[in-house]
């Protein structure tokens, strides 16, 4: 009612000016006291009469309800500041995806104070590795982590600047301490598992891995942690013979096979034992463990524990029962061919090379194991130029030169391709 009742007010007010107005020429004359008046235009005198009104209004709410008007007040002052402030920080986040450094930084610095949010500080420092190098850019987030200690999200993009510039101490550390706050954090055992293949610790790769591939199986973060999984559990193996023998394999989607961990449990065995310089024992091992897989891997270490040993007879008698056992096959004929070599014994070695017969045409560059029959197994190109190359050192030190040039052009990559 009593806006109903201003309204009126306001109208008959205008309409009185604006009579007065036509009479005097759109002017208005005011008169104060004695002969003093004021002419004013008649649009000066409405927009006056406008402000008067909406002040004495303001003063009339002000007096009656003075709460209420101060409430009012800093909601409107409130509401403008707001939009202000979403005004720049949009600006800011379009300035950010177009990389403008220039009108990031300008933008921010308005916006920067004590009630910034924190992921815009965190934003801004993500568009500073278009300015700074790295070693700055890890100093700024080690001010903001000592600013806002145990949060994450400080604490995880600083864990991924870190894993790209392979500052594995501080990956290693950082992911300690989202873990404290977040058990089970996958950003964080991602960030271990980088830290122990850094440093060729498979035993504790292969168990962070695992806690990723138990919950996040199959997830995109996952992918290529499943492809290396079987590479790394061989790799653990070779530290630690013994480390999988506990080991549940239930979160594998498919079924493994633990036979053939086999030859790298011998592999890692025979290493321990090398340490504590028991050559002979290191050397039982790989033998046995080929007898049982005929690995090939197994030989090349079984010739290292033979060179470390300092060439001990009785280690070259194991790889003589090898080649002259019934499961023989190329890779250890050739093995011992070449340690007979290298003790100046080539009759003997150009003996064993002269069972080992090449195929036919259509297979050439394979090697056929002796004594098989039906299927011709494929070889390796390490081994099959061992083969060749014995061939052509016994050939000249036997003085055999056409034979020796036939050796050496099949050891030519040119040759092999030609053919």
């Amino acid at each position: 009612m009593k806006r109903l009742i201003l309204i009126a007010v306001t109208l008959l007010l205008l309409a009185g000016m604006g009579y007065f107005a036509m009479q005097n020429s759109h002017n208005v004359s005011l008169n104060l006291f004695g002969n003093f008046s004021i002419q004013l235009s008649a649009w000066m005198v409405i927009v006056g009469s406008f402000v008067a009104g909406w002040a004495v209004t303001e003063i009339w709410q002000f007096i009656s309800h003075p709460q209420r008007f101060v409430q009012s007040f800093l909601g409107k002052f409130s509401r403008y500041r707001d939009n202000k402030k979403q005004k720049i920080t949009q600006i800011f986040e379009n300035a950010s995806l177009l990389r403008d450094p220039k009108q990031v930084k300008k933008s921010f610095h308005k916006l920067v104070n004590q009630e910034t949010p924190l992921l815009i500080r965190v934003q801004y420092l993500e568009q500073l590795r278009y300015e700074k190098n790295a070693e700055e850019l890890l100093k700024k987030y080690a001010e903001l982590r000592a600013k806002y200690q145990g949060n994450l999200q400080v604490l995880l993009p600083y864990l991924n600047l870190a894993c790209e510039v392979s500052e594995w101490d501080l990956v290693e550390r950082l992911s300690h301490e989202i873990l404290r706050i977040s058990p089970d954090h996958p950003d964080a055992l991602a960030g271990l598992q980088q830290f122990y293949i850094a440093r060729q610790d498979w035993v504790a790769c292969i168990e962070q891995e695992r806690d990723l591939l138990k919950k996040y199986s199959g997830s995109f973060i996952t992918q290529k942690i499943s492809e290396h999984h079987e590479e790394h559990l061989k790799q653990a193996l070779r530290q630690d013979p013994k480390c999988l023998h506990n080991w549940s394999f239930r979160y594998l989607p498919q079924k493994r096979d633990k036979k053939n961990d086999k030859p790298f449990e011998a592999l890692g065995e025979a290493a321990q034992l090398q340490k504590s310089s028991m050559f002979l024992e290191a050397a039982r091992v790989l033998k046995d463990a080929y007898g049982q897989t005929a690995f090939p891997e197994l030989l090349k270490a079984l010739e290292v524990v033979y060179r470390k040993s300092g060439a001990d007879q009785q280690i070259m008698e194991m790889i003589a029962a090898i080649h002259n056992s019934r499961q023989r096959a190329i890779p250890s004929s050739l093995l011992y061919a070449k340690l007979l070599y290298q003790n100046e014994r080539h009759d003997e070695a150009a003996k064993i090379l002269a069972e080992v017969k090449l195929p036919t045409a259509a297979l050439k560059f394979q090697i056929v194991t002796l004594g098989a029959k039906g299927a011709v197994p494929q070889m390796s190109g390490e081994w099959n130029d061992l083969y060749h190359a014995l061939r052509y050192l016994i050939a000249v030190r036997q003085d055999h030169t056409e034979e020796a040039l036939q050796a050496a052009k099949s050891l030519l990559r040119e040759a092999k391709l030609l053919e």
